[in-house]
């Protein structure tokens, strides 16, 4: 397994190759963070096509804004994350938020049994219990759990995306999860 360090240097690399016009580098950046920045989108809007939507608008975004990177001076995945966080703003001064309702979270469209079937509903019903309680978080909160619990952002990743110590967010999370642990137990 690549360091994370190594792994930063690496995409700082890619990032240069990409402005110089090298479409392969382009591919690997998009293969590396398109699963971690639809995730957080579909966190964060509960819709499947605004996800999709946004996570293009993002590329189309890096490729047009690439020639602004300096990777003497800066970091591609900050660089990156900030244009991510950067079309989520952009997103909700357009638009409305969408309600969980659309959320298609379901991977199976058939089930083998019903018992089966009963537990996809009951886990279906937890994860939007969570998500109907992280709604009344703060915006900080509501970022910190996408980033960690559903992009899957490793803490050094997560303090690269915040420009936040790293074991500030790892209080931050605990915290987080305890507050989330209490008002799902209330319910």
């Amino acid at each position: 397994m690549v360091s994370f360090e190594l792994q930063q240097k690496n995409f700082n690399k890619l990032a240069v190759k990409l402005r110089e016009g090298q479409q392969k580098a382009g591919e690997e950046i998009f293969d590396y963070f398109s699963p971690k920045i639809y995730s957080f989108f579909m966190a964060r809007t509960s819709h499947r096509e605004t996800a999709e939507d946004l996570t293009q608008t993002v590329f189309l975004k890096l490729i047009s804004k690439i020639s602004t990177f300096n990777e003497k001076t800066g970091n591609f995945s900050i660089w990156f994350w900030q244009i991510v966080r950067n079309a989520l703003t952009d997103y909700y001064r357009e638009h409305k938020p969408i309600f969980l309702d659309n959320v298609d979270m379901d991977k199976k469209t058939a089930h083998s049994n019903s018992k089966e079937a009963f537990q996809d509903i009951l886990a279906k019903d937890q994860v939007r219990e969570v998500l109907e309680t992280i709604k009344g978080f703060s915006e900080e909160e509501q970022e910190i759990f996408s980033l960690r619990y559903v992009s899957s952002l490793s803490y050094k990743e997560l303090s690269f995306a915040l420009s936040k110590p790293e074991g500030a967010l790892r209080v931050a999370v605990h915290r987080l999860s305890q507050k989330i642990k209490k008002a799902v137990t209330k319910n």
